[in-house]
């Protein structure tokens, strides 16, 4: 990168070079907001088949079953996982439609704050893009090349935003297996 040439671009085009201090210190803040829910959803991320195994064998077990069930209560998988698992024993009384709406419930609401921090994201790349092709409409796209504004870096920001969007859709479906196996546990699963 070269970061004299970003300077004297800043120095010596008024307004312009005020805008890439801003276009700058907005892609600071996209890569800080992406590397937060990088690190909010790996918090998430648990053993599946080792807690959905658990939580079958659990139910499934004639032998033993009770004290899995007892061991399963206490165990920390991940913050949603254990939620779910939570609500599942606090709600074993009632019917299972009810609990199967309210585990779908939990998890939507669980998953919502990660998809609405992403939202955010994307809109924030856009007015950054936004701004950028006012730059390149005055300052043409060849002096931003090789500088800290370089646009081809929030192509590699979006591509990696992409990458946490389907982790968290493979969340959804990890937590809906879960869902399954404390509901319905089947042995060929």
């Amino acid at each position: 990168m070269d970061l004299a040439r970003f300077l004297e671009l800043a120095r010596n085009h008024g307004w312009q070079g005020l805008s890439l201090w801003g276009v700058l210190l907005a892609q600071a803040l996209l890569w800080a907001g992406l590397v937060r829910l990088h690190l909010a959803l790996h918090r998430e991320e648990a053993p599946w088949e080792e807690c959905v195994g658990k939580i079958r064998s659990a139910f499934l077990r004639r032998v033993n079953g009770e004290e899995e069930l007892q061991e399963l209560k206490v165990h920390a998988y991940a913050p949603i996982v254990d939620k779910l698992v939570r609500m599942n024993f606090a709600e074993a009384k009632a019917p299972l439609m009810e609990r199967w709406l309210l585990l779908k419930w939990k998890t939507q609401e669980c998953l919502r704050p990660y998809w609405i921090r992403w939202g955010h994201l994307i809109i924030a790349f856009g007015v950054v893009v936004w701004f950028l092709n006012g730059l390149r409409l005055d300052l043409g796209l060849d002096p931003l090349k090789r500088t800290p504004c370089d646009p081809r870096l929030l192509w590699v920001w979006l591509g990696y935003s992409m990458i946490l969007a389907w982790k968290l859709v493979r969340l959804h479906g990890n937590l809906v297996r879960v869902q399954r196996s404390l509901l319905v546990p089947r042995r060929d699963e």
